[in-house]
């Protein structure tokens, strides 16, 4: 019996599946009583795992770009995304990179989203903790809801998904190509004793949402919108009156009672359509949870693994029992078996002898050419580490007129070795080691001149933080520091720039001068 435990935002209802059969479902109301009942159910009924599906208003998802990493790089930049908008959410958080951006540093495009109200679901969790019911995870309706597009045969390109689960509440996703890209939960004032009229307070909120995607941009300004709107047998009429066709919105009306008969469910009465989302979510696996960490399902994991010790043991006896009648019948030929081998141990050893033994040190040989081959290769490789290969890439980002560089006096050039120590990186302080793998950086200061205003000494500072994002945007350099700015230590005539810096008028020797330390990554070490 699969248990899926559904939250609308507002009450917790739990769904028994057995298969494509529904058992039955209850609900419990988010007061002191519902609370109590809830967790006396979980006591009373089998300690069978749980998955928590969730369809909440207070879920958000967006779209930003991230560049185009990989590796611990990619992990570091999404966890940025995710802290700057879901910090106080972060077991309920979601990313995925939804594509790239087709012009310039074609920058990967970034689902990310959050319940950005945790404690609605905390107080229903907590709960399931205190009864010690295994968690499989915590699925979220909008990314479920792409497993029904199939289901009602839509290929196309922009699509938007319209579903009622519960009587006061209207879920709209929006799919491109198969993947959420948006998705919005309105409160609708619909008579729960009457569900009937829905179409005249679905359509209002379905345009709403079709104006915002195509101010978004992530509906094209004369492209055609499918709108796929699921309802119930009573709600079909009033759908069929409020939403048309025209040149942009093409409107597609659904039975629930007919998906869940393509489906081959049973036992669901087809009022709403959370009944068939809940099995959508029964037929998931751990590893495509959307929210929670590992540490959330430590129960589920732990039952997985009595079961499988459970397993083990019995067939560990079955295995002795096998091996112990095998052992009293071969146990006799053994003794024979041993005298065998020894007589052809010593019949290799002399044909060994005979043919091989003279040529043990070519052997030795060979592998020693296979271990200078190999060294010959990486010491080529760091050869393309030159300061040739760093002064090109920087003179084309300094080289940007709009920089404003007078000239550059100087540049000094070093390089710097890191041992990879998960995610702190040590510099070596020993010169580069060429016969390594650890990864080399071009480490270079930039001494140079502005043009400068004796009045405007802000003016000059912010040239100099423009150059440093001009090299920032470089696809290989990793960092900028600040050494030198056209200003000089004097206490009565300091301020701090932008950049944090603090910051004084210069003299008329160093008027304009900088100091610029850019740290890049070396060819063939991305």
């Amino acid at each position: 019996m699969n248990r899926v435990l559904y939250f609308s935002g507002h009450r917790l209802t739990v769904f028994h599946w057995e298969g494509k059969k529904f058992h039955g479902a209850c609900s419990f109301e988010p007061d002191a009583d519902g609370m109590a009942k809830f967790k006396q159910y979980l006591k009373t009924s089998a300690k069978s795992p749980a998955r928590l599906l969730v369809d909440v208003i207070e879920e958000d998802f967006r779209i930003e770009t991230a560049p185009h990493v990989h590796g611990k790089d990619k992990k570091a930049v999404i966890n940025r995304l995710l802290d700057r908008y879901y910090r106080s959410s972060r077991q309920y958080v979601y990313s995925e990179i939804i594509g790239r951006d087709k012009t310039g540093r074609r920058d990967n495009n970034v689902l990310i989203g959050g319940i950005t109200n945790p404690g609605l679901i905390d107080t229903w969790k907590d709960v399931i903790d205190e009864c010690h019911i295994p968690l499989i995870g915590i699925w979220t309706l909008p990314l479920l809801s792409k497993n029904l597009l199939p289901l009602i045969g839509e290929k196309r390109s922009a699509v938007l998904l319209v579903s009622q689960q519960v009587n006061s509440n209207l879920r709209q996703t929006f799919f491109r190509d198969g993947k959420m890209l948006s998705s919005r939960q309105s409160v609708i004032n619909q008579d729960a004793g009457d569900i009937s009229n829905i179409g005249k307070f679905a359509r209002p909120e379905v345009e709403r949402t079709i104006t915002f995607l195509r101010n978004q941009r992530l509906i094209n300004a004369n492209e055609i919108v499918h709108v796929h709107v699921i309802g119930s047998e009573g709600q079909i009429a009033s759908i069929k009156s409020e939403f048309k066709s025209d040149d942009l919105q093409d409107v597609n009306i659904h039975r629930i009672v007919d998906l869940q008969t393509k489906i081959g469910l049973d036992g669901l009465s087809g009022k709403f359509s959370d009944g068939m989302f809940t099995w959508l979510c029964a037929r998931q696996t751990a590893i495509q949870a959307h929210y929670g960490k590992a540490k959330e399902y430590s129960q589920y994991y732990y039952v997985l693994l009595s079961k499988g010790l459970k397993a083990a043991s019995i067939l560990l006896a079955l295995s002795a029992m096998l091996i112990t009648e095998s052992n009293l019948s071969s146990v006799i030929e053994h003794e024979r078996s041993i005298e065998l081998l020894a007589e052809q141990a010593s019949e290799y050893k002399k044909i060994y002898k005979n043919r091989f033994e003279e040529n043990e040190a070519d052997f030795e040989r060979a592998r020693l050419m296979n271990v200078a081959v190999d060294l010959a290769d990486r010491i080529s490789q760091h050869g393309k580490t030159s300061p040739l290969d760093f002064m090109l890439e920087v003179s084309a980002v300094l080289s940007q007129s709009n920089l404003g560089i007078e000239h550059v006096d100087k540049i000094e050039w070093a390089l710097e070795q890191y041992k990879n120590q998960g995610a702190v990186q040590e510099v070596y302080k020993a010169s580069v080691d060429v016969t390594i793998d650890d990864p080399v950086r071009h480490v270079g200061v930039i001494h140079g001149h502005i043009a400068i205003s004796d009045k405007n000494y802000r003016g000059s500072v912010s040239q100099v933080n423009i150059i440093i994002t001009a090299l920032q945007k470089h696809d290989r350099v990793e960092r900028v520091e600040a050494i030198q700015m056209p200003v000089e230590i004097r206490s009565d005539k300091a301020f701090t720039d932008e950049s944090g810096l603090n910051t004084r008028t210069a003299s008329e020797k160093d008027k304009g001068r900088f100091a610029l330390k850019v740290v890049m990554r070396a060819l063939g070490h991305e």
